[in-house]
């Protein structure tokens, strides 16, 4: 039954059932939360984490109604609201965080129109503006975000072109800069207006890429962009340069990750880099230079996972890690030790 919630321990990992094909994941709220967007059931699996174990256990009215195919999650800094890119319904569902409990209200005016075929959601730190990557319009519609309500207005010169197939945005630490994963094998980088939120293309943009980048993380130095090239089996590596937001490639660069990688994300240390790879079933774990911005494996990785990994949430205090595996409906919990970086089941 979709929404059953079971746990085992398999293959090393701890899994907990979740709803029809789990993409994306975030952590709410000082990271008490963990929200889980389910592309297949249309909805958000809502949990909370147990600060001892890192185990997971289920917010009530949980799940909660989106749009359709919610391919995309991401809170705000402040952990009041949350907000869904749906990728079939061609709009943004927002919601309050009622920060006691977990549990997800809509926010009034919700949904939001986007373009076509909204793929990804995110926030400048500053939570001031919201940005959603159109996959099939190949642009980025942009949004101011009231801070009392969460209410979405969208800025009067969006959206911005941003290259074929946009499928994933990353954010620069400053707000400067946002850099968009394009599927047609490069990056976009955009200045972003410091006043107003508007963006316009870096000098040299875009940065060449490998084959199908499907996802993109900026380390949390903002010195460094990782992408992960799902037609290509890698994670490149960039250099940010601060002066212009322009990306220059490190070497070494691309680093070979495992079969179809399809998320990607950097522990709030920067030590680490994860990459699911939905081809075998696995997580990779790079331990970051933070000098260079190489990478290079950690002992004994790749480390299972469930059937087609996608998205990544990592809990800084615990540190806990949860991936949601899309074809097998399910999450799998770790704990990531330190300072060897390997994944070890809750």
């Amino acid at each position: 039954m979709l929404g059953a919630m079971t746990s085992a321990k398999t293959s090393n990992t701890y899994r907990l059932r979740t709803d029809k094909n789990p993409i994306a994941l975030t952590l709410g709220h000082s990271r008490q939360f963990v929200y889980v967007a389910n592309w297949g059931a249309h909805n958000i699996s809502a949990y909370r984490i147990c600060t001892a174990t890192g185990r997971l256990s289920p917010i009530a009215g949980s799940p909660f109604a989106s749009g359709l195919w919610p391919h995309s999650i991401a809170a705000s800094a402040s952990g009041k609201f949350l907000y869904t890119a749906n990728g079939k319904s061609n709009d943004v569902s927002a919601f309050r965080i009622d920060l006691a409990s977990g549990a997800l209200q809509p926010v009034a005016g919700s949904p939001f129109r986007a373009g076509n075929h909204p793929e990804a959601i995110v926030m400048t730190p500053s939570d001031d503006v919201a940005y959603v990557a159109n996959g099939f319009s190949g642009d980025i519609t942009a949004y101011k975000i009231d801070p009392a309500t969460g209410f979405l207005s969208e800025l009067p010169d969006s959206p911005y072109p941003s290259g074929e197939k946009p499928l994933a945005i990353a954010i620069h630490p400053s707000g400067q800069y946002a850099y968009v994963a394009n599927r047609r094998s490069d990056v976009q980088a955009h200045r972003i207006d410091g006043s107003g939120g508007g963006l316009s293309p870096v000098a040299g943009s875009p940065f060449p890429a490998g084959k199908g980048p499907t996802a993109i993380v900026m380390h949390p130095s903002g010195n460094f962009v990782y992408v992960a090239n799902f037609k290509s089996n890698n994670v490149g590596a960039y250099r940010v340069d601060h002066s212009n937001g322009a990306l220059l490639q490190i070497d070494g660069s691309p680093f070979f990750s495992g079969q179809v990688p399809i998320g990607i994300a950097v522990d709030p240390s920067g030590d680490f880099l994860l990459v699911t790879n939905g081809g075998s079933n696995d997580v990779s774990v790079f331990h970051v230079n933070q000098a260079t911005g190489a990478l290079s494996q950690v002992s004994n990785s790749p480390f299972p996972a469930g059937e087609m990994p996608c998205g990544i949430a990592i809990d800084p205090s615990g540190p806990f890690v949860y991936i949601g595996n899309w074809a097998s409906h399910d999450l799998c919990g770790y704990r990531l030790e330190r300072p060897t970086g390997r994944l070890l089941a809750l």
